[in-house]
């Protein structure tokens, strides 16, 4: 009998050291933070997201999440989803954890996922095909002239007044004088029309000339007159050259997209605000492939979040494609999380103290620029 209390009192006591532990070791563990990786979702879009040639993951989203995930203990898992879509809904089960990337904050997201403090600042823009070659430059000379047709109807109906004035001017001195002087003078309204022209365009042949005290003060005026004309057309002409030029690769309203081929990513922010303005447009996988069709001539225009368009055209498409300027819609990037997440506040907490950090900004701006 002595010897059956024996072992149950050094059972006893086993059983209490090993409880010991146990709850020595989660209180350890919970101080540490050391628990469960989070399962973090990464949406591959250059320049947020993605694998590098080494094989590992890089992006502006993947190293600010580093060290936000740093300063809170925090172990992770990465796993790199290609479609927002497909990310969202893994969300919303519960399948991750956390979404990072090229992910802006939209009402239509704000209903299925919360987000965390902006990451990002961005926007949706457009990005069209560079023109290049004669056939377009001819082609922005004629529209310009096109714009032009009143000042260059005044100027014709001019040209045509001022010959026959000059004419007019001149039929007394026909038939006067030597046959070479007459032969250098304005003898039909056809011959003023021609005087006209040629002293407008500062040509100056001297095959025609005025001989009367009336033609000469016409001329005078009209060559006074004509330094005006050609010039107020030739600056004309270049600032609309120059504004349709510009216009064909800005865009910051709606309107400057209608009647244009467009393309989006499916579930992206472009193709987000391109359904809110109802207009019409081709649909593609990712980012890359759209571009690529824009820079082929197969549509006009790419409508995405700003930052990715202006990395990929640097980085890719500089020779074929123009960088965007201006912004359609402005917004932010965030990190996606599940609704009601218990990481909402710790990581807000982070990102608003890394993000702020003048280590961070430096970092931010080898993706994006100062």
């Amino acid at each position: 009998m002595p010897c059956i209390a024996c072992r149950f009192i050094v059972m006893r006591a086993g059983l209490c050291w090993l409880l010991l532990i146990v709850f020595v070791s989660i209180g350890v563990g919970a101080e540490s933070g050391a628990t469960v990786p989070l399962r973090v979702a990464i949406y591959d879009v250059e320049p947020y997201g993605g694998k590098g040639r080494d094989g590992l993951f890089d992006g502006a989203s993947v190293e600010l999440w580093r060290r936000v995930a740093e300063d809170c203990h925090w172990p992770y898992q990465l796993t790199l989803i290609s479609r927002l879509d497909d990310l969202l809904s893994g969300l919303e089960a519960r399948r991750y954890d956390v979404g990072i990337g090229a992910i802006t904050i939209t009402p239509e997201r704000l209903a299925r996922v919360d987000f965390s403090y902006p990451t990002h600042r961005s926007g949706v823009a457009a990005v069209f095909a560079k023109k290049t070659g004669a056939m377009s430059a001819f082609h922005d000379y004629g529209t310009a002239a096109g714009e032009l047709g009143i000042l260059i109807g005044a100027i014709l109906i001019l040209l045509a007044v001022i010959g026959v004035l000059m004419w007019w001017f001149e039929r007394p001195h026909a038939g006067k004088g030597g046959s070479t002087e007459t032969a250098s003078s304005v003898t039909s309204w056809h011959e003023g029309v021609y005087w006209a022209v040629v002293t407008m365009t500062t040509v100056g042949y001297g095959d025609k000339t005025p001989k009367t005290h009336l033609g000469r003060a016409l001329a005078v005026l009209w060559m006074v007159g004509s330094l005006v004309l050609v010039s107020l057309l030739t600056t004309n002409l270049i600032a609309r050259i120059t504004v349709s030029r510009v216009e064909g690769i800005i865009a910051n309203r709606t309107g400057d997209l209608t009647g244009k081929r467009l393309v989006a990513v499916s579930g992206s922010s472009g193709a987000e605000y391109l359904d809110d303005q109802r207009l019409a447009y081709q649909k593609f996988d990712n980012l890359p492939d759209a571009l690529g069709a824009v820079a082929s001539g197969k549509a006009d225009a790419v409508v995405n979040s700003i930052g990715a368009l202006q990395y990929l055209v640097r980085t890719r498409f500089a020779d074929s494609l123009d960088p965007p300027h201006g912004v359609l819609a402005p917004a932010y990037m965030a990190f996606a999380l599940p609704v009601n997440s218990e990481l909402k506040r710790p990581l807000d907490r982070a990102l608003t103290v890394v993000s702020a950090s003048p280590e961070w900004r430096s970092v931010e701006d080898t993706y994006f620029g100062p």
